[in-house]
């Protein structure tokens, strides 16, 4: 079965938020397994091994990007990697030949001598006589070059040449820049986009020119085409190893036009960056995108992140509220007089604790007081009644809301992952239950309670190394807790005849 990519992502970013870097990087390597032409991917994880100090790794993960744009013809942006992996690893043989190869195709002869020499001298090194060899054939062969006139130009090809075969302008961006906005204007928009990576491949420096065309597009609302145009500058930045570049591109065309897919794309390379204000900033854009598009199921899940990063602020509780309203749920009562009519009305248990849920977690936003609640219609109480009733369903519709409450958020959704584990649903008991150990329990031998089932959840689903890390780690905390040691010892021995086989 596929891997969820967008799922992985997240688990890969909570990790690292938790400081985790081992395992985000797992999760990295599994998707790649899983999905391996995906180059974003194979590049954030070489990141990574550079964040963990492991060279060798995050100069494969580069080369392994570089090789695959150096084959499809991109030159300076396979040069851009090869230099990543080069700045991490400074005597890596592979970037040091290919970017000899790509400044020689390029002519720029003096680039390419040096890094020869350079490949030469380690190759001297290491004791590679036939690699010492090539490299002087090949600086020879350059001597040879440099030497020949260059051919006088010929005559520009014109529109029609360059449509049937548009590589005749490869060498010259700004006539490729040309032929482009001509392509757009003209609705050929695949053939556009192609000309347009190339000038970016030839010159980063027109990225602003790219940008600003794209924004033009936005204005005259052509947005697709606009995206299509401004996403080559950010995956250009991106190849670059630019973040800074990429996100205020992308920031550049959300602030002329509010576009999901711009949004979303550039919340990924916030995340991938760790920007926290930009991705913040993001985030609000796009609740206001959903409920402007009557996405209420999406805009409320990233207005309760964002609540929940920033308990006052009254532009994130109005976005719920709205959110709420637009998924059906009564809004927040006003005073307590509106209180008491809604629970003598009171509908359904899901509606009932929502309804209490916003009383409790935005009602007092630039509020003087929180309207006063009921005694008894406390979710998480009203959860525990519930399954005291053996009403199970209703009682995680309870928990929910009560996961969505500060003083009641982490006990909760450790409530909640225990019954989606036993109810067999893994994948969701592992998340409520990482959601609980995210948050402070209220003692410690409840947290520990937490970690202890998350590992044996975790080892269910087939996850022996994130399993382990957690046994090892809440071993580390208390000391002969449980079966704790028995279990880090199982799966070591496990994992250890897993290599070996």
């Amino acid at each position: 079965m596929p891997i969820d990519r967008e799922a992985t992502l997240k688990r890969a970013e909570k990790l690292l938020r938790q400081g985790k870097l081992d395992g985000a990087i797992e999760e990295y390597v599994r998707l790649i397994e899983d999905q391996p032409r995906d180059w974003n991917a194979i590049n954030a994880l070489g990141d990574l091994y550079v964040r963990a100090g492991d060279a060798d790794r995050a100069a494969a993960q580069f080369t392994r990007v570089a090789d695959h744009l150096f084959g499809e013809g991109f030159l300076q942006r396979a040069a851009a990697l090869y230099k990543k992996a080069l700045k991490v690893q400074g005597q890596h043989e592979h970037s040091l030949f290919q970017l000899a190869e790509i400044a020689a195709r390029q002519r720029v002869l003096v680039d390419a001598k040096a890094y020869l020499r350079q490949l030469e001298e380690l190759r001297r090194q290491r004791g590679d006589e036939g690699g010492v060899a090539e490299c002087r054939a090949r600086l020879r062969a350059l001597e040879e070059t440099a030497e020949q006139p260059a051919p006088p130009p010929g005559p520009r090809p014109g529109p029609a040449a360059v449509a049937a075969s548009p590589e005749l302008l490869e060498d010259d961006p700004a006539q490729l820049f040309a032929f482009a906005r001509r392509e757009l204007a003209g609705g050929s928009e695949p053939l556009a986009r192609a000309m347009l990576t190339r000038v970016l491949m030839l010159d980063p420096g027109r990225h602003g020119e790219v940008l600003e065309l794209a924004l033009g597009l936005a204005r005259d609302g052509r947005t697709d085409s606009a995206f299509a145009c401004g996403d080559l500058v950010a995956d250009a930045a991106l190849l670059a190893g630019d973040w800074q570049h990429a996100v205020e591109a992308l920031q550049a065309f959300v602030g002329v036009v509010r576009h999901v897919p711009a949004l979303l794309k550039l919340l990924e390379v916030c995340v991938d960056a760790g920007l926290d204000a930009p991705m913040r900033a993001a985030q609000a854009q796009l609740v206001d995108a959903y409920l402007d598009g009557g996405c209420g199921a999406e805009a409320r899940v990233i207005a309760e992140d964002l609540l929940e990063a920033e308990p006052d602020h009254q532009g994130h509780a109005e976005r719920l509220r709205r959110a709420l309203e637009l998924l059906g749920f009564p809004a927040a009562p006003e005073s307590p007089g509106d209180d008491a009519a809604a629970e003598a009305t009171a509908a359904p248990v899901v509606s009932d604790a929502i309804e209490i849920d916003l009383t409790e977690a935005l009602a007092d936003v630039g509020a003087p007081s929180p309207p006063a609640v009921a005694a008894g219609a406390d979710p998480y109480e009203r959860a525990v009644e519930l399954l005291q009733a053996g009403r199970v369903a209703d009682a995680m519709a309870a928990l929910e809301a009560a996961a969505r409450v500060p003083r009641t958020r982490a006990k909760a959704a450790a409530e909640l992952g225990r019954l989606y584990v036993q109810r067999g649903d893994l994948q969701r008991g592992i998340e409520w239950l990482e959601r609980a150990a995210d948050g402070p329990a209220a003692s410690p031998d409840e947290g520990f309670a937490v970690l202890y089932e998350l590992a044996g959840a975790l080892e269910r689903l087939g996850e022996p190394a994130r399993a382990l890390a957690i046994f090892i780690d809440l071993d580390a905390e208390a000391a002969d807790y449980r079966d704790v040691r028995e279990r880090i010892e199982q799966l070591a021995r496990a994992q250890a005849g897993s290599r070996r086989r």
